[in-house]
């Protein structure tokens, strides 16, 4: 079973995972055109209980070229907002990747189906925010001595 585990960082979950645009442009199409390559960068992940939706701090969205798709309403500290909206693929970076289809791998991407996200401003403790609207599709646990465990299967 695909399944990252750490130790909390200042109290936080933090995991690595990477980001596409899941509504891509088209590629131009020559004749002499190259293969596409995929670059992966990896960011910093929190995972947020307290998040109903998964976010990405501008750094994300200008590095991976994300175009917006829509707006939402978010309520924060400082009150109501409007915030872009991206629809991402995002991978989750596994220390250890057992099951059905897995051949316990000891490194593997867990690929999550696309999701709308949002855009937050920079900070300096995470690039992405994960949010219940992923969480509650997996099992989140905190351990004893200050860990996590998250299982994606």
């Amino acid at each position: 079973m695909p399944q990252v585990s750490g130790s909390l960082v200042e109290g936080k979950p933090l995991i690595y995972v990477t980001v596409a645009d899941a509504l891509p442009a088209p590629p131009e199409v020559t004749p002499n055109s190259n293969p596409i390559q995929l670059e992966l960068h990896h960011y910093r992940a929190l995972l947020d209980t307290g998040a109903d939706i998964t976010c990405l701090c501008d750094n994300v969205i200008r590095e991976r070229r994300l175009r917006p798709h829509g707006f939402i309403r978010m309520i924060g500290g400082l009150g109501p907002s409007l915030h872009d909206t991206h629809i991402v693929k995002l991978g989750i970076v596994c220390e250890n990747v057992s099951g059905p289809g897995y051949d316990n791998e000891p490194r593997g991407l867990y690929q999550l189906e696309p999701v709308e996200a949002a855009a937050i401003r920079e900070n300096q403790w995470f690039d992405i925010i994960i949010g219940t609207d992923i969480i509650s599709q997996h099992e989140l646990r905190l351990t004893k001595g200050g860990g996590f465990v998250f299982d994606l299967g």
